[in-house]
């Protein structure tokens, strides 16, 4: 049970009184039977000293009457005697008073052990007492009686009692009341308004009489100011990105909601803005977080200077921004706002002296054709967003079903092939890798494919780029690198001693414990790191430079050889291969099927003989005619790989075909 503060000081006046007037109470009746025993006391006493005189004066019974004058002085003497009677059985023998010739009822003896005096003097009519003498050697024994003057004792117990009223009754009622009053002007209001105003910071208390309550009063209003000045303060660091000092995602929340509902009232549409910028990990990973975090302020103060009054930018991730437009007229002028924010990002920036190109990758969606909440709206924008950077980057995309579509089928895909690596669905196939000179097997590229419980086999180009787009290559990586060091382990000791190349994905390469991992593969397969070959991508180079050296250098330090894979489609350059340890360039098979063209000859003799002069060997891929083979030899490639030796094999079969064109080398020279 709770009480406020008038409650609480009104409960305790009334326990106070309670209190006093239970002390007053016992105080009284305590008052009020000794002043009984002092009334019975004073009768009793006279009594006493009466029957005393009388029996010791009085010698015979007719000489009772002339003792009269000590029955008068004693009735004299105490207003609280009637009348004094000396009786002999049931014959008054004296009275001082004509009119009591009877012994009064209610005559009162001896006194009872638990009864009070004050019972005795109201209950009671007379006392009685006893006179004894002897007359002729006989005991006389005769009766005196006290009659009790009752309005005399009752006058003078109510007298007491209305002094004991007014002194212990009254004063305390007033007195309390007084305290009561005091504390409510100077404790319980003061106390109130200040209840009242911790409870709704509305109206500010006058200042009070007591200085410890005024202390309070001012603390509180130092108090409420300062929170309110911080509460602003929240309010705003918690809708404010403390980088950009853009809108965060709480801000945006907030208004979106606002905006939808003012959208679906109206009936209007707004453009929902995914922006990413391209390569902005390079940026951080090269120059720095301080360079980045320059960069992005730059970056969101450039958007918001090109935005309509009304729109709206927030800073929702690392490098992700959400840009809310709805005063465009048409799509034509929404396209023109998407390209110039971009044409103004592609803008070389200088950052502390740093030249930095970025770009953008943009996702839009429309309220309400794509979404009508936010979490829909971000969904299908950043779907859009990631197709656009599929396509190229620096593009911008609208979000469509038909990319919804697609979406749903890669998360499905997604939980799929992650089901089918704990199913053990995934094989290795391997395709020969074939000298150009002598037609020998000299190696083979184990590559992945998943083989379905129905038989079905999908490609790996089905699989591979939403591994490595969602960091499932990592852990499909690891899997093919075991199975292909256990296949090259078998093989030897079946007397296939080849080289056997694997493909590393730039995300497994640059995990921090992949050389350690490697190390214990290894010493776990006592595989020969001579007979082993890493085949990386260009895309590695767009990485972490130092880091990605040291990873390759300690690979290649064991023996293991290093491939560039898919060399001159993506971002090579003589720098890159001057610089990184590899051992092997493999020329796309896009560049082999122009050899018969002017151009393409030329870039294919390009390639092998800066090769070459590199010390690397050059290995062709895609080849599939007897000429494609005559050319590279012409030129000096010496290995190639492709359809035109075998498709890639399970692994039976690609024993059997080993040993079948071991037996007969010049069929494929």
């Amino acid at each position: 049970m709770k009480f406020n503060i008038k409650q609480f000081v009104i409960f305790i006046i009334i326990a106070l009184l309670g209190v006093l007037y239970t002390i007053f109470a016992d105080y009284y009746f305590e008052q009020r039977e000794q002043t009984a025993s002092v009334i019975l006391n004073t009768l009793q006493d006279d009594m006493s000293e009466v029957g005393y005189i009388l029996s010791k004066n009085v010698k015979r019974l007719e000489n009772i009457p002339s003792h009269r004058a000590v029955l008068d002085r004693a009735a004299a003497n105490n207003e609280f005697i009637a009348a004094i009677m000396v009786v002999n059985d049931d014959q008054t023998l004296l009275t001082t008073d004509p009119s009591y010739r009877r012994v009064p009822n209610g005559n009162k003896g001896r006194r009872q052990v638990n009864e009070t005096a004050y019972d005795v003097l109201t209950k009671t009519q007379s006392l009685e007492g006893t006179i004894r003498f002897y007359e002729n050697a006989k005991l006389i024994k005769l009766r005196l009686i006290f009659v009790i003057d009752r309005g005399e004792v009752d006058l003078y117990l109510r007298h007491n009692k209305i002094k004991f009223f007014i002194y212990f009754g009254v004063l305390p009622s007033v007195l309390m009341l007084l305290i009561w009053g005091l504390l409510n002007f100077f404790l319980t209001q003061p106390l109130e308004k200040l209840r009242q105003y911790l409870m709704t910071q509305n109206k500010v208390p006058k200042a009070f009489k007591l200085n410890e309550l005024e202390e309070i009063r001012l603390s509180m209003i130092k108090t409420f100011s300062r929170l309110e000045q911080e509460q602003e303060e929240l309010y705003r660091l918690a809708r404010t990105d403390m980088l950009t000092g853009l809108a965060n995602r709480n801000a945006l929340n907030e208004y979106l909601k606002q905006l939808i509902a003012s959208c679906a009232a109206e009936k209007k549409e707004f453009a929902f803005l995914f922006l990413d910028l391209d390569f902005f990990k390079t940026v951080n990973d090269s120059l720095g977080h301080h360079i980045g975090d320059a960069l992005l302020q730059k970056v969101g103060q450039s958007i918001r200077e090109l935005l309509y009054q009304g729109d709206f930018i927030a800073r929702v991730g690392g490098d992700e921004f959400i840009i809310l437009l709805h005063n465009y007229r048409s799509i034509n002028e929404l396209s023109n706002i998407v390209e110039n924010i971009q044409k103004r990002l592609n803008n070389p920036w200088v950052i502390q002296k740093h030249h930095i190109n970025i770009s953008s990758s943009v996702g839009i969606a429309f309220y309400p054709k794509d979404g009508k909440d936010h979490i829909s709206l971000m969904q299908h924008s950043d779907i859009a967003m990631y197709e656009a950077k599929k396509k190229g980057r620096a593009q911008y995309h609208f979000f469509t079903e038909e990319l919804n579509t697609q979406v749903q089928e890669t998360i499905a895909l997604d939980k799929a092939m992650q089901k089918a690596l704990k199913n053990n669905e995934y094989r290795l196939y391997y395709q020969p890798k074939v000298n150009c000179l002598t037609g020998k097997i000299i190696g083979a590229e184990a590559l992945i494919r998943w083989v379905k419980p129905s038989g079905e086999v999908v490609p790996p180009n089905v699989f591979i780029p939403l591994a490595e787009e969602n960091g499932f290559i990592i852990d499909l990586g690891m899997w093919v690198l075991k199975e292909a060091l256990r296949q090259q382990q078998q093989w030897k000791h079946e007397g296939i001693d080849i080289t056997m190349s694997i493909n590393i994905a730039a995300k497994q390469l640059l995990q921090e414990d992949f050389g350690y991992k490697f190390n214990i593969l290894l010493q776990e397969y006592k595989v020969d790191p001579s007979k082993l070959d890493l085949e990386i991508t260009e895309y590695l180079f767009l990485e972490q430079t130092k880091s990605n050296f040291n990873v390759l250098d300690t690979i290649r330090q064991k023996g293991v050889s290093i491939s560039l894979d898919d060399f001159g489609t993506g971002y090579s350059s003589l720098s890159y291969l001057k610089k990184f340890p590899i051992d092997n360039l493999k020329i796309d098979k896009s560049f082999v099927d122009d050899y018969d063209n002017e151009q393409g000859a030329v870039f294919l003799e390009t390639i092998v003989k800066m090769g070459k002069s590199l010390n690397m060997e050059v290995i062709a891929e895609g080849v599939e005619t007897q000429s494609q083979i005559d050319y590279l030899k012409q030129i000096g490639c010496s290995t190639y790989q492709g359809y035109y030796c075998s498709k890639p094999l399970p692994e039976n079969d690609f024993k059997r075909y080993y040993q079948q064109k071991s037996s007969h080398p010049k069929e494929s020279a």
